[in-house]
């Protein structure tokens, strides 16, 4: 059954809700357009329409939200082995193979899955990522900052995170839980972040030469 549900989320998580929308409605390939992520962000810029994006966003977010609600109110699994399914649901996004393993970068999904485990979780990222854009003015670089930085405050922090967490997870160590899915979400979606940090660290260096 584990790998039923590991399979069925990143089917799920895979799916291309921007790619279709943008294919089918503007005839267009996101993949072949503006940064080429399949994303909310992305569809904003490709479509000029405020609506199409908010669609994705909201689509992308609850294709995290729903299976891990279900997962951890419903299906019986132990904490840690739900780590991974929920972290495939975002892997599926990232990596979808309807898209030759091309995808977005994992924000909305990963945020729908923190919002299922403790919407808290959201609450201090978005803390983070402000924090760090207010000084380098780079929205995937401060991004990156913040999610290196939340598994840290999950981890020195966590009962805050286990006070507003989803009642399947919390009692006994649950904060090693929470600790170890952040990373995992954290690190897939960092990985689609690479290439505008190693962008933004040599413009850094370029500037002072």
């Amino acid at each position: 059954m584990f790998l039923i549900y590991c399979f069925a989320f990143y089917l799920i998580g895979s799916f291309p809700t921007a790619y279709i929308l943008v294919r089918y409605k503007y005839k267009k390939k996101i993949t072949e357009e503006g940064s080429g992520n399949v994303g909310a962000r992305n569809t904003l810029d490709v479509t000029k329409s405020r609506t199409d994006g908010i669609i994705v966003l909201v689509t992308d977010l609850l294709k995290g939200l729903l299976p891990s609600l279900y997962l951890i109110s419903f299906s019986g699994m132990e904490n840690k082995l739900m780590i991974i399914p929920l972290t495939l649901l975002v892997a599926g996004h990232n990596f979808s193979p309807w898209l030759k393993f091309k995808g977005g970068r994992g924000l909305a999904t990963g945020a729908g899955v923190f919002f299922a485990v403790s919407f808290f979780v959201n609450v201090i990222w978005l803390i983070l990522y402000f924090t760090f854009e207010k000084f380098i003015k780079n929205v995937n670089v401060s991004t990156v900052f913040a999610l290196i930085i939340l598994p840290v405050i999950i981890f020195l922090f966590p009962d805050i995170f286990l006070k507003f967490a989803n009642k399947g997870i919390t009692g006994g160590n649950n904060s090693l839980f929470i600790f170890y899915l952040s990373i995992a979400v954290c690190f897939v979606i960092i990985l689609k972040h690479t290439e505008p940090l190693r962008k933004w660290w040599f413009g850094l260096f370029s500037k002072t030469n």
